[in-house]
């Protein structure tokens, strides 16, 4: 009889555990399995012992190792971040499968980002500054842009959003803050925020538009600074968390501080009417490296345009999102974008120092040995 055929012991509450954290149901798992959810149903009870091929394809399914299996109980690991998207995607969209990995790939990123610190003897100074619901998000914003960036700091020295986006990841990465562009699926989860561990993690969409990254970035980094873990979809209706009006409420005055706004040339011009044309908001979105829909929502926030002419501009403009387009995977250029360059050359320098092998750097960045050398390359550019 081969060893493959033959029954293996799991522990019941170690299966459970495996098929919950990737968000399969019995039924999946069954299809999937090619068994009865009888059967799956009969091994989570301990009723029945799958065989070894079942175990290896209940690996594959669950996306864990096969030595997850043989654990005596399921382990200690950390809560999801807090749902905080709106109540209609939360009860029609529950976190898929893919987006759960995400999760775990941003938490592996997160640890792996900790352990090269370390290695390197780098100092951990994690973003220390905190809030809370009960403090003004306009003046917590320009007290974070005065110990973060300089207060006379002038967003027009970027020649785009992209470059924008990518030099303030870089000064959050520098005070503490790891960011990481990852590409969820879901695309109404525009980032989500880890505070657990030693460095707080930002997580943005890697699919969304510059400006969308922007004002993502620093919706969650209102999350880190009140200490709580979010997933965010950035939509704020009637019956959105006061969490999420503060975190928008702190993006949109950190990214358009209200002096600045209110003595916009084009603003000042403006001042009879609430009526915004999409030709003007553009033009001030331009000068902010933001959406046209920050800009007004500003606006809104600054009494300069009506709750009723905004909802009716929104219902108007956003439009909802369109799904991934299919196409093949560059992993070195994945590498690059999903890490960072920071992160990167952290790695290099560890294998520079001999303090990883080959293995482990090829591991770090999730590439294979011989894409090694093109990563290097890209980071250089």
């Amino acid at each position: 009889m081969s060893h493959k055929s033959l029954s293996v012991s799991v522990e019941p509450r170690v299966l459970i555990w495996a098929r919950k954290s990737i968000g399969r149901n019995r039924e999946e798992v069954a299809k999937r399995l090619k068994v009865s959810e009888d059967t799956v149903s009969k091994w989570e009870a301990g009723r029945v012992k799958p065989t070894f091929v079942q175990i290896e394809k209940l690996a594959t399914v669950y996306k864990r190792p096969l030595a997850a299996f043989l654990l005596s109980e399921p382990p200690q690991e950390l809560p999801l971040p807090m749902d905080f998207r709106t109540e209609l995607s939360v009860k029609h969209k529950p976190l898929t499968p893919k987006t759960l990995l995400i999760i775990r790939k941003a938490r592996r990123l997160q640890v792996s980002a900790i352990e090269l610190n370390k290695e390197l003897g780098n100092p951990i100074r994690p973003f220390s500054i905190r809030t809370t619901l009960s403090d003004k998000p306009e003046k917590i914003a320009e007290m974070v842009r005065g110990a973060v960036f300089s207060r006379d700091f002038n967003i027009s020295v970027f020649n785009s959003s992209e470059e924008a986006f990518e030099s303030w990841k870089s000064i959050l990465e520098d005070n503490g803050v790891l960011v990481f562009q990852l590409s969820i699926q879901q695309r109404e989860i525009k980032g989500f925020s880890i505070i657990e561990g030693e460095l707080p993690a930002i997580v943005v969409n890697k699919a969304d538009e510059a400006n969308s990254k922007i004002f993502s970035l620093f919706h969650e980094l209102a999350h880190i600074l009140l200490n709580e873990s979010g997933i965010c979809d950035m939509v704020e209706d009637a019956h959105s968390p006061q969490i999420e009006k503060f975190c928008n409420h702190f993006a949109g005055a950190f990214l358009v501080p209200s002096e600045k706004l209110l003595n916009n040339a084009l603003v000042k011009q403006n001042k009879q009417t609430d009526v915004w044309d999409n030709k003007t908001l553009k033009t001030i979105a331009d000068e902010f490296r933001v959406s046209r829909e920050v800009i007004l929502r500003r606006l809104l926030t600054l009494g300069r345009t009506s709750g009723q002419f905004y909802k009716k501009w929104r219902e108007e403009n956003v439009k909802e999102y369109h799904p991934f387009g299919r196409g093949g995977r560059n992993p070195v250029k994945a590498c690059v974008e999903e890490r960072g360059k920071k992160y990167i050359s952290m790695v290099f320098k560890a294998y520079d120092q001999t303090k990883i092998s080959v293995l482990d750097t090829a591991d770090y960045l999730g590439v294979k040995i011989d894409q090694i050398p093109k990563v290097h390359e890209m980071l250089s550019k």
